[in-house]
């Protein structure tokens, strides 16, 4: 743990003092913990020089991450530059927009995928775009076809032929997901209308509020405080560092869209493991009852992330969501609709081809939800 906190907060810049990770015993399991959160270039970068021996051992994925993130680099500008020839108004989600914003070099925030947001109506001509640029729309998986992706504004994903790195993930909402959808009331509009110019004005970037709201959710809903719960921290602290954050506002959106408890864990995360100032009194309005944090404690707490324990694989996942949501009767509402789905999921989801009772059989029998 307070290694973990000393390496963060170093790299979110807020401590210049390093002599004493000089010291450091193990360092190959130190290397191993960063570059299994994509955290590898940034810490060869920053430790290198008082460090050199960790910085031998993130040689090998600094070099291979620079080489993915040169592609992705790449494709982005290409992406801009064809959306703002046919104005396609474009806003960057995620590690696309905060590589170019609150991380010194684009390369130290290592991603997967692209990550774009456009108004719905402008979808498909975005997908004409890409299709133009040499994108195809990946193959739909069977329990995620496109129409229910769309219902719970969810992404359509496109890719390259012969192109390893390429994947490009077009999205209907920064929010997606039907837990969103069933307990939450993200106000897609009013994140839209404030959105800000990147520094090249050929796309936006979400504001700094609604950035932070965005990685805690994403953290917490989407992926369940997994192994790279420490990497959505950082893009947190750095965004508070370098683009300024009001936190009451945050707490204040977060209490009015009902995501109140899922960025409450997320921001106590990166009080208790790097430390960012002001943030005490937005804890303090979305503070859950003591009883919720108890059971939230069970799951997920700054010594399962530093340790990277996942719920996200098992069925305990399922009794984190529910923990998560602001009112306890969303909780009911979730499991109802889980079992119970409205007609809408039901046909997107299995293509008209299966009633309410089919559909619950399959849950019971194979525990697919």
């Amino acid at each position: 743990m307070a290694t973990a906190r000393f390496v963060l907060r170093y790299l979110a810049g807020l401590s210049a003092e390093h002599g004493r990770f000089l010291p450091q015993p193990n360092i190959p399991a130190l290397a191993a913990w960063l570059i299994n959160r994509e955290l590898g270039p940034m810490a060869r970068a920053r430790f290198g020089q008082d460090a050199p021996e960790l910085a031998r051992y993130l040689q090998m994925d600094t070099f291979s991450a620079a080489a993915e993130m040169g592609i992705h680099l790449q494709n982005l500008d290409r992406i801009k530059a064809a959306f703002a020839q046919k104005n396609i108004p474009l806003t960057l989600l995620k590690g696309a927009a905060l590589g170019q914003t609150v991380y010194d070099d684009p390369v130290w925030r290592v991603m997967s995928d692209i990550d774009l947001w456009v108004q719905e109506a402008d979808v498909p001509r975005a997908a004409e775009a890409l299709a133009a640029l040499g994108y195809r729309m990946k193959q739909e998986k069977d329990e995620r076809p496109l129409a229910l992706q769309r219902r719970s504004k969810g992404e359509v994903q496109f890719v390259q032929s012969g192109v390893m790195w390429g994947l490009v993930e077009l999205h209907w909402s920064p929010f997606p997901g039907w837990w969103l959808q069933r307990a939450a009331v993200p106000d897609d509009a009013a994140v839209w209308s404030r959105k800000e110019p990147l520094p090249d004005g050929l796309a936006y970037q979400l504001s700094a509020e609604d950035t932070i709201i965005q990685s805690a959710i994403h953290m917490a809903v989407n992926h369940q405080f997994d192994i790279l719960a420490a990497r959505h921290l950082l893009d947190m602290a750095l965004t508070a560092q370098k683009r300024g954050v009001d936190w009451l506002i945050v707490a204040e959106w977060a209490q009015k869209w009902r995501v109140g408890t899922a960025v409450y864990v997320a921001l106590n995360l990166l009080n208790q493991l790097i430390g960012v100032e002001g943030l005490d009194e937005a804890l303090a309005q979305l503070r859950p009852s003591s009883l919720r944090q108890r059971l939230l404690r069970r799951y997920v707490s700054a010594e399962s992330v530093t340790a990277g324990r996942e719920v996200k694989r098992g069925r305990s996942r399922y009794l984190l969501l529910l923990l998560l949501v602001d009112r306890p009767r969303d909780m009911f509402k979730l499991i109802y609709r889980t079992l119970w789905p409205e007609d809408e999921w039901l046909n997107a989801r299995h293509r008209g081809q299966a009633s309410r009772w089919r559909h619950l059989w399959g849950v019971a029998r194979h525990g697919r939800i």
